[in-house]
């Protein structure tokens, strides 16, 4: 079974796909037909190096993102074995659920828009930061974020691996809790995010995301697309509440993936970048991983599916 992998926000990259995009009509045609839904010069915002800044912007690179992840699906889906399924980081699981048929692309593109705007919103509103906590203990992590919660609120925002515990929250919050995990020797990363995503300072937004999410016409997939947050698949039924909820919670991205470590023969990544297949080559070094974003990955991945 192969597993799809699909990129969070912070995998962009100016220039990533641009091979792809001059020299493959297919995936050029989904970016130009992003770019009019979204009413932005989206080829500009990825390839030119004086907007990075810009495309690091939450209410930027989240939709420009699922416009890049997207289309690279379309490069593959028909080399693609019927045994398959679809993992998204936070983001991420709105491409999967664009991918799989849940929603349309056009659809998509707007509500991720809104999300990317609301989340930049409540960003701007309360100062907060997100840092990675490298080989630390979960329940020493958890611990102390709950020491530091009289300076505001912080919470483990993502799992990503045993090794990589994300935690964010209010910047003073956030900074205590840096200071005591550095003190006892663990390496704690500040992260370029523009907010403390999968906390409590997302709350704000809910309920206008929720609005958003109730008015999608939600269908079927053609391929599962299990959730980060609650390890379970998404169903028409429950992809308002999920994503809803999905804001303020902890993703566990190698515990949604190891449920189905013994049935897989590979993963693609499914985006720019290579953080999730790094991801899970912590889980199974072994396992044959395989990327898109440039004319070489994807040749190297259509022969590796052919032959698959």
């Amino acid at each position: 079974m192969i597993g799809l992998l699909f990129s969070g926000q912070g995998a962009q990259k100016t220039g990533l796909t641009q091979d792809l995009y001059e020299t493959v009509p297919t995936y050029r045609k989904v970016i130009d037909q992003a770019a009019t839904i979204l009413d932005f010069d989206l080829p500009s915002l990825l390839f030119d190096e004086s907007q990075a800044s810009k495309l690091a912007s939450t209410r930027y690179c989240q939709p420009a993102i699922l416009a890049i992840s997207y289309g690279l699906y379309q490069l593959i889906e028909a080399n693609l074995p019927e045994a398959k399924f679809g993992i998204g980081l936070s983001l991420g699981e709105y491409s999967a659920l664009a991918a799989s048929g849940h929603v349309d692309f056009a659809t998509a593109l707007r509500l991720i828009k809104r999300r990317g705007e609301l989340m930049q919103q409540a960003s701007d509103n309360a100062p907060s930061k997100m840092a990675a906590v490298m080989k630390a203990d979960l329940a020493d992590v958890q611990a102390a974020c709950k020491e530091a919660t009289s300076l505001g609120a912080v919470g483990v925002a993502n799992v990503n691996t045993p090794q990589q515990i994300v935690i964010g929250g209010a910047t003073a919050a956030v900074d205590q809790v840096t200071s005591e995990l550095t003190a006892a020797g663990k390496r704690v990363v500040p992260l370029k995010v523009s907010g403390a995503f999968h906390t409590p300072v997302m709350a704000p937004i809910q309920a206008d995301l929720n609005a958003e999410l109730r008015a999608v016409d939600w269908q079927a997939g053609t391929f599962p697309v299990y959730s980060t947050t609650t390890q379970k698949e998404f169903s028409p039924e429950n992809l308002t509440a999920n994503l809803t909820q999905q804001l303020v919670s902890t993703t566990y991205f190698a515990k949604t993936l190891s449920e189905h470590k013994d049935d897989l023969t590979a993963v693609i990544e499914v985006g720019p970048g290579r953080t999730l297949i790094s991801f899970a080559r912590k889980l199974d070094r072994k396992l044959p991983t395989y990327r898109l974003d440039s004319s070489i990955e994807l040749q190297k991945t259509i022969a590796a599916l052919e032959a698959h």
